[in-house]
């Protein structure tokens, strides 16, 4: 990996983590807003079933018939603070005379900063301006509400809690809770059966008026929220998942490229000096024919035209192989398939690379049964056990033994020679591949003949096998399917 293939993955890494760490702040965030949101909204269902159940006293008591009056009114002092005065009327008796008693309650607010001395209109228009000061001014009216009622019939708490539940099943809170209902001189106190608040239970707080509150304790709503958040959550993590695949197929393809412009730099390199390595020997022989009087002497003229026609061959050899990666890469390309007996095409096969190669060479054939037909292209398929048979004299130091056994289920070409790594089998069938081999570069080839063997073993509908030992040698197995 080069120092710009090192930066382009630092950067993508980079990119990766920031895009990640925006992703959680953002959802960390979205959390809390949301959590606050839901904490607005208990709160909001304590003030909405407190009013709910003021209005199902008041209701009660215009059945019941007239007690007396109640005025509410709410405005703006003139230092910006909100008024709200409750007057209620009531009908008492003494010494049996009928009187009116009147009870005003007058709320007041925190007057307002820099509002000295203002006209109430213009605290007013102001207030309205404001969304706080309109929520208060409403919370006022309905705490003067609760003063007026409260002189009539004192708070229905089992109502309330009742009306509360309902209020909390509405945003999805079905668990347990505890409801405490605060008042001067009562207390009361409702559980759902069972539940004992935890160390982490949250405490929401209302205070309808001065002198009473409620008092509601839940367990924290972090499952609720997080349950509204799983679309925005799968979203996101699908998105960075995405990113992710992204970014790895772009590193792994450039990785990829790279090392496909290796290959073929060493592959040009390779076949140069394989192509070079003929033509200099054949010249080499040529040569001496005709200037070193080797025409003359026919041991030497024998001699020296097999070793032309043998670098020929040699030549023919390799531009034959490349000439079929480039048949094989066509969309057109079709095998011609038909009946083959394996024992007739596999003897010229044996006796070229016995004749061609450099060392001993035992070739034994195991084939059943002795007439065994194959259907595939003869072409193609001798060309495969061209290879095979060739890589196992290659690769077999000194002298080679090469097994070939066969089936109606498959055939296998067996070495004894130096074998291949574990960590290299992977790599073997891949365009270009030779593996390693050190320093030494005496086993010659430019890493086509694998590539080409898998390559139209799958074509046949086949499949390939290989098995192999360090140093004790490799068995390529071609499956018929």
């Amino acid at each position: 990996m080069n120092v710009r293939l090192k930066y382009i993955a630092v950067l993508v890494i980079v990119a990766l983590v920031g895009v990640f760490a925006y992703q959680s702040y953002w959802l960390v965030q979205l959390y809390h807003t949301m959590s606050e949101q839901m904490d607005n909204s208990i709160q909001e269902a304590m003030r909405v079933a407190d009013l709910k159940e003021v209005f199902l006293r008041l209701k009660s008591i215009e059945e019941k018939g007239p007690h007396g009056m109640m005025d509410v009114s709410a405005g703006v002092g003139e230092d910006g603070s909100i008024i709200a005065k409750s007057v209620t009327t009531t009908q008492v008796t003494v010494d049996g005379e009928k009187l009116e008693q009147k009870t005003v309650e007058v709320l007041r607010s925190s007057p307002q900063p820099d509002s000295d001395s203002i006209k109430s209109e213009e605290a007013f228009m102001k207030m309205l301006e404001d969304q706080i000061s309109v929520e208060e001014l409403a919370a006022m009216i309905q705490q003067g509400l609760h003063l007026g009622i409260d002189r009539f019939e004192g708070t229905r708490y089992e109502k309330f809690d009742t009306l509360l539940t309902a209020g909390l099943q509405q945003l999805g809170l079905s668990g347990d809770h505890q409801l405490l209902c605060i008042k001067t001189d009562t207390v009361y106190r409702h559980a759902t059966t069972g539940y004992l608040p935890s160390s982490r239970a949250r405490h929401f707080v209302y205070n309808w008026t001065d002198y009473g509150r409620y008092e509601l304790t839940i367990e924290p709503t972090t499952g609720l929220v997080l349950r509204e958040m799983t679309g925005i959550l799968t979203a996101s993590g699908l998105i960075v998942l995405l990113l992710g695949l992204a970014y790895y197929f772009l590193i792994r393809t450039i990785i990829r490229q790279r090392t496909l412009d290796e290959m073929k730099t060493d592959f040009t390199n390779n076949i140069t000096h394989e192509l070079k390595t003929p033509i200099a020997v054949a010249y080499a022989a040529n040569d001496a024919l005709l200037n070193f009087g080797g025409q003359t002497d026919e041991a030497k003229q024998r001699h020296y035209l097999t070793l032309c026609r043998q670098q020929l061959e040699r030549l023919s050899g390799m531009v034959e192989q490349i000439l079929s990666m480039s048949m094989e890469r066509r969309r057109r390309f079709k095998l011609n398939i038909e009946p083959i007996n394996l024992s007739e095409l596999l003897q010229p096969v044996i006796e070229q690379q016995q004749l061609k190669a450099d060392k001993p060479v035992t070739i034994t054939t195991h084939i059943e049964p002795e007439d065994l037909t194959v259907q595939a292209d003869r072409a193609h398929l001798s060309n495969i056990l061209n290879n095979l048979i060739d890589n196992a004299i290659k690769y077999s130091p000194n002298e080679a033994h090469v097994e070939i056994d066969a089936s109606s289920t498959a055939i296998s070409v067996t070495d004894h020679g130096m074998g291949i790594a574990a960590d290299k089998l992977p790599h073997i069938y891949d365009k270009f591949y030779r593996v390693p081999t050190g320093d030494l570069h005496d086993v010659k080839g430019y890493g086509l003949g694998l590539f080409y063997v898998k390559t139209m073993v799958e074509k046949h509908g086949w499949s390939i096998d290989v098995s192999s030992t360090k140093g004790e040698g490799t068995t390529f197995t071609i499956i018929f399917l």
